[in-house]
């Protein structure tokens, strides 16, 4: 076993240990899923998993949506194996074919229902977005080396490529990994409290004005052109990625029209020399920088960067110089703010709007959520505002960890009473609805919000529904959390109001201590959301569309308003009675 197979297994055994799990290839998968999604461990979604007999070689199918008309989808295969083996690769083709080309009729004879329910909510979401707005991800790892991959398997994946990179979707990644790359993967993760200083050689020349300063009310700031061999340094040195941690938008890749057009401009020798012209520039934060002016070697002095601006370009530049096809006069336009976080956070909001941008990192630091932390604890609950923030932490309750997004989404499916948009638009949390789900500091509803839906999960789970026979039951359970813990919340509480928060202490009490009070409301709200969708004939013929439709919410709070006395358990529990006050 090599020392990178050895660092896997500790993170296997860590994880197992953290998910309280005693199968190492679940604690395995939930890992790589967490490294591949840049999902909270914490948050990852039963019905995403497929793994079990028939599955295919294919064990999650995760699909993100990212905007409105776009999504991200995952497919993974993980084998806790120290090898690649090329038959089980050609396994997960096949399975790749029942995904993207099987006709519904003959979906219905395999023998795996969590996979057939998977590709029914994948090609829902393609019929809506189309194949070209779908970025996919498809990830085959083992604790392997893939330097050592056979002829066969390289046959394989080279295989897949030609099949799915065609142009048909909007971008096609097949990860192959093993060892070696998850352990750089989950360093890049690990090591952000690394700082990174750098003299930038620049542009400069005392006659002719070529750099400019600004001071105000304590901040500073300078503009200024660099050599791009200057930026391409700086990022290929910097192994970890801790460079774009403020940047909060991954590399795109070369096939998208702005990286691409980045590319040929300045590797060309006719264009090159235009790129200061034709480019936005790169945005750098940092402690404190200074610009030593030396005709002969001018550079400025930079601690801490941080590029938060410009991913996309600075990494361009960097590939094409280890392409060695970057051009030596290429300069860039650099922007550079030595400012106090409360600043910095502005300006990684502000600059960061030209592609696309995960906003649930972005705001990770403001002022709201550090508060919303330290405000969680208040009822011992540890708020995960930085994906894993708490993996590493040593005595950690898994229970007692709310990560951010579900905490967001759970808010606005319950007390905001959206859960189509909190199962299928969570990023809407992060923008649109950002300054609506925090807008103030009683933190009484989130947690209560969270921890219903919590309870929901787990209710559909230990009933049986998400393994029930009845097609409908089983898909809503699946794909409805939200909407149970939405319902079941108005048939616990009686209300739909949210502002009397005397009450809400006593709620959360007897959650975290009887989740068994529940129940009972969940079993009423499973039968009046099918009762909801089966007065709607549209809804009966596309279960997993029907579950995006804010059409959706509408007739449910219709409903529950309409048939409170019929739908609503009975009960005689003097607590929950007193609950129900409000």
């Amino acid at each position: 076993m090599s020392l990178r197979q050895q660092i896997i297994d500790d993170h296997i055994d860590s994880t197992a240990k953290l998910l309280n799990l005693k199968d190492r290839d679940m604690a395995f998968l939930r890992l790589v899923h967490s490294v591949i999604t840049g999902q909270s461990i914490h948050a990852f979604n039963p019905s995403d998993l497929v793994d079990g007999s028939f599955d295919k070689q294919i064990d999650t199918i995760t699909i993100e949506d990212s905007k409105e008309d776009e999504a991200t989808v995952y497919i993974i295969q993980v084998k806790n194996t120290d090898s690649f083996e090329s038959n089980k690769l050609a396994l997960m083709k096949n399975g790749l074919s029942w995904i993207f080309d099987k006709p519904k009729l003959e979906l219905q004879t395999l023998k795996n229902q969590s996979f057939i329910d998977r590709i029914s909510a994948y090609r829902s979401t393609q019929g809506e977005l189309g194949a070209s707005n779908i970025r996919l991800v498809v990830a085959f790892v083992t604790k392997g080396h893939t330097n050592g991959c056979s002829v066969e398997f390289n046959q394989e994946a080279k295989s897949i490529k030609k099949t799915y990179d065609n142009g048909t979707f909007e971008s096609f990644n097949l990860k192959i990994w093993g060892s070696d790359e998850l352990v750089e993967a989950i360093s890049a993760a690990e090591k952000r409290t690394k700082k990174i200083n750098a003299d930038i050689k620049m542009k400069y020349d005392a006659n002719n004005p070529s750099l400019i300063k600004f001071h105000a009310v304590g901040l500073k700031g300078m503009v200024c052109s660099v050599p791009g061999r200057e930026i391409a340094k700086l990022v290929n040195a910097d192994k970890s990625g801790y460079l774009f941690d403020s940047n909060i938008r991954r590399f795109l890749g070369e096939r998208g029209n702005v990286n691409s057009d980045i590319r040929n401009t300045c590797i060309s020798s006719a264009e090159s020399h235009q790129f200061w012209f034709l480019n936005n520039g790169i945005t750098i934060v940092c402690d404190s920088f200074d610009a030593v002016t030396d005709p002969d070697q001018p550079v400025v002095k930079i601690k801490n960067i941080q590029i938060v601006n410009g991913c996309q370009t600075a990494t361009t530049l960097a590939r094409a110089a280890k392409d060695r096809v970057l051009h030596k006069d290429v300069l860039v336009l650099l922007r550079i703010y030595e400012a106090p976080p409360v600043l910095v956070n502005k300006i990684v909001l502000t600059t960061n709007n030209q592609n696309r941008i995960s906003s649930r990192d972005l705001r990770a630091n403001d002022s709201v959520q550090v508060e919303m932390e330290q405000r969680f604890n208040k009822y011992k609950l540890l708020y995960e505002r930085k994906v894993r923030q708490y993996d590493k932490m040593a005595g950690v309750d898994p229970t007692r960890i709310a990560p951010n997004e579900l905490v967001a989404q759970s808010y606005l499916a319950v007390v905001l009473r959206k859960p189509s948009d909190a199962r299928r638009r969570k990023y809407r949390v992060w923008s649109d609805l950002y300054s609506k789900i925090f807008d103030d500091g009683v933190i009484e509803p989130f947690v209560l919000s969270f921890l219903l839906y919590k309870s929901a999960v787990k209710w559909l789970k230990e009933s049986g529904s998400t393994e029930s026979s009845d097609d409908t039951t089983r898909r809503l359970a699946k794909n409805g959390a939200f909407h149970i813990a939405r319902i079941g919340a108005f048939f616990w509480r009686g209300v739909d109001q949210w502002t009397n928060i005397h009450t809400m202490p006593r709620q959360i009490e007897s959650l975290m201590t009887n989740e068994q009070i529940i129940s009972p409301h969940f079993e009423a709200a499973m039968s009046a959301f099918k009762n909801v969708v089966a007065a709607n004939p549209a809804y009966a013929n596309d279960l997993d569309g029907a579950m995006k439709s804010n059409n959706l919410d509408g007739d449910i709070e219709r409903y529950l308003h309409k048939n409170t006395t019929k739908a609503a358990p009975k009960t005689t529990s003097s607590k929950l009675n007193s609950a129900k006050a409000e």
